[in-house]
């Protein structure tokens, strides 16, 4: 597996994964949330994330008239959310209070899910998207999205790598290309990764060649 040299912080997570739930990506948000990415963090999750992990699979499978696992996933969310509520550190500024309307609603009334979509979640003030992110937060987002869709991850990975090689990884074009592909609708992600693929490519030959002379 390919090295990569900066591990994206628990910040890091909680904003991806909002970025992917103000899209409508539930099950994506909750990979990201939940540590399931090529990119998490080695670390041990705290209460906020296990919380909005479960929220999210409240919704997804709520959305999808699972009742029994969402309504048991509903009752993990409002447990952990209640612990990150209660003087725990928290990895980042998250509005959970519509969360936790949402999720009593739902509990209320299942059929909540499939009439009122879950409310856009706020991080330190703002509703973040895939496509705007910081490269730390939007490299968990794509890397996600490659695995989920099988794309190959490597070349994400690789991709963080040589921007993070430059003084100012943002704003690279591989910085570019990995929000791009973050926050493309999905028939265009095929086209992003393909030229993000290509440059990937080139920058491989590079480090070969310089390899085979010094090899």
């Amino acid at each position: 597996m390919t090295d990569h040299s900066a591990e994206p912080t628990t910040d890091d997570a909680v904003r991806a994964g909002v970025a992917a739930h103000n899209v409508g990506e539930y099950d994506l948000a909750r990979g990201i949330w939940a540590g399931e990415t090529p990119l998490a963090a080695a670390d041990d999750q705290p209460p906020l994330r296990s919380g909005l992990a479960a929220f999210a699979t409240a919704v997804f499978d709520g959305r999808r008239g699972n009742w029994d696992a969402a309504l048991a996933a509903a009752e993990e969310a409002r447990s952990a959310l209640a612990d990150a509520g209660s003087g725990s550190v928290q990895p980042a500024d998250v509005d959970i209070a519509p969360v936790r309307r949402w999720l009593a609603a739902f509990e209320a009334d299942p059929e909540f899910a499939e009439r009122s979509p879950p409310p856009t979640l706020i991080v330190d003030g703002d509703r973040p998207t895939p496509g705007e992110l910081p490269l730390s937060a939007a490299s968990l987002v794509a890397t996600a999205v490659a695995t989920g869709i099988g794309d190959d991850a490597e070349v994400l990975l690789d991709a963080v790598r040589f921007a993070e090689a430059h003084d100012q990884p943002e704003t690279t074009r591989y910085g570019t290309f990995i929000r791009d592909y973050a926050g493309a609708e999905t028939g265009q992600r095929g086209i992003v990764f393909q030229r993000l693929s290509a440059l990937v490519e080139r920058e491989r030959r590079k480090e070969d060649d310089v390899s085979g002379l010094f090899g």
